[in-house]
């Protein structure tokens, strides 16, 4: 399984999530979560070159997480290292206004301590616009383009969100943001003395 931050976590696409949310009222936006999940792993194996970490479970299930090329400022991982991680992710979605510019995607990142570990903290708003070709109220489905000319049909699924259905037309542009929040402790590390916290931010292209 893959976790590629900035792209869909917790291996869903970025638009077929169940959550897919969109407000009645234009340029307005709701945020639903979409995953929510702590977990304690090893290290198996990290390759900078592709920015990959492959983690195993307690479970002894294994776990590829991908770092996006924005994220520079975070701990130091090795083979062997044991860390707790807790993944959040948050979908958001807002009718664009005629002619706007394309959303923009962006990164950030801190490394730190927390109680003595090295501490990180990723957090992505992957944000691309979609284009809507039908909606079919009675079924819960909307089909829409996405960045890269493919075609997808979402099913809602929350009762909540029937009633929005109505507001979405063929050829409607919706800009969907997705968030994705990671943070870990190197937990077989310790350090003593004074610690202090590095962030930095960054900026990915433009989805289009």
């Amino acid at each position: 399984m893959t976790r590629r931050l900035l792209r869909p976590a917790l291996t869903a696409l970025l638009l077929t999530a169940p959550a897919f949310t969109l407000s009645a009222h234009p340029a307005s936006a709701q945020a639903v979560i979409t995953g929510n999940q702590s977990m304690t792993a090893t290290v198996e194996s990290v390759d900078p070159e592709a920015r990959s970490v492959l983690l195993r479970d307690k479970k002894g299930s294994l776990l590829t997480i991908t770092i996006p090329k924005g994220a520079k400022d975070l701990p130091h991982l090795d083979a062997g290292d044991r860390i707790s991680m807790r993944f959040f992710q948050t979908m958001a979605a807002d009718i664009a206004k005629p002619d706007s510019p394309l959303p923009e995607s962006t990164v950030s990142s801190a490394k730190g301590y927390a109680k003595r570990h090295p501490h990180g903290t990723l957090i992505s708003f992957q944000r691309q616009r979609v284009r809507v070709i039908a909606v079919d109220a009675a079924a819960h489905k909307v089909t829409f383009v996405d960045h890269s000319d493919i075609t997808r049909t979402v099913t809602i699924t929350q009762k909540a969100l029937f009633p929005l259905l109505s507001t979405l037309k063929m050829g409607d542009e919706v800009d969907v943001t997705t968030m994705d929040a990671v943070s870990f402790s190197v937990l077989n590390r310790t350090v003593n003395g004074a610690v202090s916290v590095t962030e930095d931010q960054g900026t990915q292209p433009a989805s289009h």
